[in-house]
């Protein structure tokens, strides 16, 4: 019997610590994943400086986290053999084979990285639960959001990217900590995540309300219409449930009301031309309409994306290839699909279809409440920008990847559920919380 409880006491001591030094890189990758400052505007490349360095010190440390949890529990062994982790371990198994054809050496690299991180977020989703995870990003975001705001205000040589567009114009949007788009998907995950934890009443009135308009303020300084959209739909989803109400089923009726007035009004009078023209013009970041009407230059982008994947249907041409082949077409894919299959080839980008396919099914049928909003940012997100599958997994990255695999946890989804009518959360994660962390204490 003493021996028993020397065994329950150990395994529960080596889960605490586990527990905190999963927090903590979590919140480390959140915000040193896209870390990238930079004074201008340039090519975007990796080498090894301090900021690299201490990348892939947090990348090594999720490492080891993630083949403790291989090696210990069972759990996580037997859920990284479900379709979802193996589907996305193909994706880089995939990339990895161009490896000797790679375009930028840091390919090999960023697959095992990636490759890390999908050991270590499984891990980290049975030792920290979804609540640990989501408060260790939304401390990440947070001190992302912190820097880039600082840096945007008092240091603009580093925090305020300028962006040139047509006829020479040019547009200063928030960057600091990295390029604007990547800063602005970071703030409205930060604003999901921070009207999640209100909504579980883990955060008080007063810090949902600072932490959302700075949020806010930080998203539109940035000005990424992608994550803005996709941000949108995100708190959408997350109070869909609202509209199950009276009050809910009166403001949108209301809501829908105005609006059909408000059409017909304007087409009764003839001026609809000119009020589509003027919210284009709104949207747009040069203020001209054809800005938004050409999709951004995103078709061109994807032509070219397009072109390159043929060149290698099979294998593709590595991790971290559209800065250097795609140098004239803002260096990026523009598409998470896309991006897979340049990288590793179309199986690939058929597979990572196949994902964002599940996503889309997440947001409609997730159990819980947050899931299904994170699948909408993402699913957005995804059809316009390289999102997911990045060299240094961040916020999106790891997010996505809770997404697709928490649904596929054992042993452990089933007690905590949250369909989003049912506000026993607290209670379900504390319960499940109280059966042992990562499974050491059903293993040991």
């Amino acid at each position: 019997m003493l021996q028993l409880a020397q065994q329950i006491r150990t395994a529960w001591n080596e889960s605490s610590w586990l527990a905190v030094t999963t927090w903590c890189l979590v919140a480390l990758s959140t915000f040193f994943g896209p870390l990238d400052i930079g004074s201008d505007a340039t090519a975007m490349t990796v080498g090894l400086d301090i900021r690299v360095a201490c990348k892939l010190v947090v990348a090594g440390l999720a490492f080891l986290v993630g083949m403790y949890g291989l090696l210990t529990s069972s759990d996580v062994r037997q859920t990284l053999t479900t379709i979802p982790p193996v589907v996305l371990l193909t994706i880089l198994m995939l990339v990895g084979l161009a490896t000797p054809i790679a375009i930028s050496s840091s390919s090999l690299p960023a697959v095992l990285i990636n490759v890390a991180y999908v050991l270590f977020i499984v891990v980290a989703l049975f030792s920290i639960r979804l609540r640990g995870v989501v408060t260790a990003v939304l401390v990440g975001v947070t001190a992302t959001m912190g820097v880039a705001l600082f840096l945007y205000f008092f240091v603009p040589k580093f925090g305020s990217f300028p962006e040139l567009l047509a006829d020479g114009l040019v547009v200063n949007r928030m960057s600091g900590t990295a390029h604007p788009n990547a800063v602005g998907r970071a703030m409205v995950l930060g604003l999901i995540a921070t009207l999640y934890l209100r909504r579980s009443d883990v955060l008080r009135l007063k810090v949902t309300l600072l932490l959302t308009a700075c949020f806010a303020l930080g998203a539109y300084l940035a000005w990424s219409r992608t994550a803005l959209l996709a941000g949108a739909f995100g708190v959408g989803i997350l109070y869909l449930d609202q509209l199950r109400g009276r009050f809910g089923v009166s403001a949108v009726a209301l809501l829908a009301l105005l609006s059909i007035l408000g059409v017909t009004f304007i087409y009764a009078t003839g001026r609809e031309d000119q009020l589509v023209g003027k919210v284009l013009e709104k949207l747009s970041k040069s203020g001209d309409a054809e800005e938004i009407m050409s999709g951004t230059g995103r078709s061109e982008i994807w032509a070219e994306a397009t072109n390159l994947i043929m060149q290698r249907p099979i294998i593709g041409h590595g991790f971290n290839a559209a800065p250097i082949l795609m140098l004239d077409y803002s260096q990026a894919t523009h598409n998470a699909v896309l991006h897979a299959s340049l990288a590793g080839g179309l199986i690939a980008g058929a597979l990572m279809a196949g994902l964002l396919l599940w996503n889309l099914y997440l947001v409609f049928f997730a159990e819980n409440l947050l899931i299904r909003a994170f699948s909408a940012f993402t699913i957005l997100s995804c059809l316009t920008e390289d999102t997911v599958l990045e060299i240094f997994p961040g916020p999106c990255t790891i997010v996505w990847m809770v997404c697709v695999f928490y649904p596929a946890l054992v042993n452990v989804h089933q007690s905590e559920s949250f369909d989003g009518f049912d506000y026993h959360l607290d209670e379900a994660e504390t319960k499940a919380d109280d059966r042992g962390l990562i499974g050491v204490l059903r293993t040991s």
